[in-house]
């Protein structure tokens, strides 16, 4: 049985020492019905670049203004997710990203909350075990 895909991307935003994180409503997964935190990420949109989603996605659910720090993505995730039924393997491309301008717009309506934390903070938010990974990797610790 073929399994479907999915591609998104996300940024990693860092701000003095903390990092931007989202509370979303729920999960990706049909069996997933709790908020949880996480990145700022989403869908890539036909034709769309990993970039350019990752750049769009964060200012939608966070209402931050950000750009790129590099041009390759710093971390990626995959994993497999249950969509109405359906298996689908899902890979993820998470930008390091700076603010332009913060708080230019309200968060869409996936998010429940907004938050800028220290690393400490993040670890102990972050609900996914590969999110923390990622926290991880990107403060070197």
């Amino acid at each position: 049985m073929n399994l479907k895909v999915d591609f998104a991307a996300g940024g990693i935003v860092l701000i003095d020492e903390k990092i931007l994180i989202v509370k979303n409503k729920k999960g990706d997964s049909s069996g997933d019905q709790k908020s949880w935190w996480g990145y700022p990420k989403g869908h890539l949109e036909e034709g769309e670049s990993p970039s350019v989603a990752a750049l769009r996605e964060v200012f939608e659910e966070t209402g931050f203004v950000v750009e790129l720090k590099k041009e390759k993505p710093i971390a990626e995730s995959r994993y497999e997710v249950n969509l109405r039924g359906e298996r689908v393997n899902k890979t993820v491309w998470f930008y390091e990203m700076g603010v332009v301008k913060p708080f230019e717009n309200e968060p869409d309506d996936e998010i429940l909350e907004v938050a800028l934390v220290n690393y400490e903070d993040a670890l102990s938010m972050l609900t996914h075990e590969e999110d923390k990974k990622i926290l991880s990797y990107v403060f070197n610790k």
